[in-house]
């Protein structure tokens, strides 16, 4: 991942007096006036004047107000985004799915070359560490090469088996462990528009699941239907990426697109059984409805195409989804899992005040194990609303409330989503 590069601008704290209560602060006075013996009248009349002139006595900013000098003072904003070097608290970026998560980080560079290395650890114990090295920036920032080093460690994700015909009795949990190391050439040949490689070697490694909750995966599932279940190979993997991004803000769009392209080669170097292709792509538009961009329409559109090699496998734990925030916000994370999948998602936004959006939203999608049997028609579906804190360039946190795919109310919390 590459820092943030944009721009933050800081917000001021102002501490007012209380009009209200100088008054009430006069009034008393005067009634004391009133009613004190004759030569106690003009001191007491000169005290109420002082008071009223002087006005009530400073009391601080309170905590709230404290609490943003302070966040101001350390930098915090800048820190988070990636404008700030020094440690930084990481919120977030484990995995969908893994609850709230937080930890320490630290950036810094040494001449050219800049690294961040940072670990979280989820509510539900979910862990992950990462270091990212950039060894190159060159031609004004328009070339980049970065290494990356990541582990995770996922304790409890959630397996249904393969299909659209999944149920929620079918639900089991699995233990998913991986380290995962790479090489990622980067390269802007304009503002909009960025081409990428990637290079590296991942192991993972598959355990019991830890969710009391369910069944463990090998107690429901065998490793004929979810492949990769029995043995895990060690992964060569490449992907060739194109993006294409003319949004005004990424992390707080109000107008312009996004679109991307991917296309990874995953060889299996350990056991010749699970080689297999991967195509990716997603769009994304956002049309403001009004100048004052408040009112905002917005679609996205994804898909995913897994081919494996004859006589090889995909890996169940690979394979492609929908279901969870960033597809259907009516079922949970991960939900159903096939070779292809595809999603459609259209949303309405007004913004009622600059920090604060509310959201309309309706999604649909499906996965198929092959990609002819797609059917528009038979879509999974869901709608729902959301809410979302906002500066003028990121947003803070996302919250949605998604329903009508039969499976009841989901609710999802992201700190600084991605879309």
């Amino acid at each position: 991942m590459v820092p943030a590069q944009q721009t933050r601008r800081e917000g001021t704290v102002e501490v007012n007096h209380r009009p209200g209560l100088v008054a009430l602060v006069a009034a008393l006075g005067l009634v004391t006036v009133c009613t004190a013996p004759a030569h106690a009248q003009s001191v007491r009349a000169q005290d109420v004047s002082a008071q009223a002139q002087q006005g009530p006595p400073d009391e601080g900013p309170g905590f709230l107000g404290g609490m943003i000098i302070w966040a101001r003072e350390k930098q915090l904003l800048g820190r988070l985004n990636g404008d700030v070097d020094g440690w930084y608290p990481r919120l977030g970026g484990v995995t969908r799915g893994s609850g709230l998560a937080g930890g320490p980080g630290y950036r810094g560079s040494l001449g050219p070359i800049a690294y961040d290395i940072s670990g979280a650890v989820s509510i539900k114990g979910y862990s992950s560490v990462d270091l990212r090295t950039r060894w190159l920036q060159a031609l004004d920032k328009r070339v980049e090469l970065w290494t990356e080093f990541r582990y995770e460690d996922f304790r409890e994700e959630d397996y249904y088996g393969r299909g659209m015909s999944t149920t929620p009795e079918m639900r089991t949990s699995y233990d998913l462990d991986s380290t995962d190391i790479l090489v990622r050439g980067l390269v802007k040949p304009v503002s909009w528009a960025r081409l990428g490689t990637t290079v590296g070697y991942m192991r993972p490694n598959i355990g019991p699941g830890s969710d009391s909750n369910y069944p463990s995966i090998e107690e429901r599932f065998f490793d004929i239907e979810s492949p990769g279940l029995l043995a895990q190979p060690g992964f060569v993997h490449t992907t060739f990426s194109a993006d294409i991004d003319y949004r005004d803000t990424p992390a707080n769009t109000a107008e312009g697109g996004f679109y991307r392209v991917s296309y990874g080669i995953w060889n299996d170097v350990t056991l010749n059984a699970f080689d297999f292709h991967r195509f990716d792509v997603q769009m994304q538009q956002f049309v403001p409805l009004v100048a004052s961009h408040k009112h905002v329409m917005s679609g996205r559109i994804g898909a995913s195409y897994i081919n494996n090699a004859e006589g090889s496998r995909v890996p169940f734990y690979f394979l492609a989804y929908v279901g969870g925030m960033d597809t259907i916000r009516s079922f949970r994370e991960f939900r159903f899992k096939d070779e292809n999948a595809i999603w459609l998602s259209a949303e309405y936004t007004w913004r009622p005040v600059s920090f604060l959006s509310v959201a309309l939203f309706a999604d649909a999608g499906e996965t198929r194990a092959d990609w002819q049997d797609v059917d528009l028609k038979r879509m999974r579906t869901g709608y729902g609303f959301g809410f979302g804190l906002h500066s003028s360039k990121d947003t803070f946190v996302r919250f949605d409330v998604g329903t009508g795919g039969g499976e009841g109310w989901q609710f999802f919390l992201k700190i600084f989503p991605t879309f």
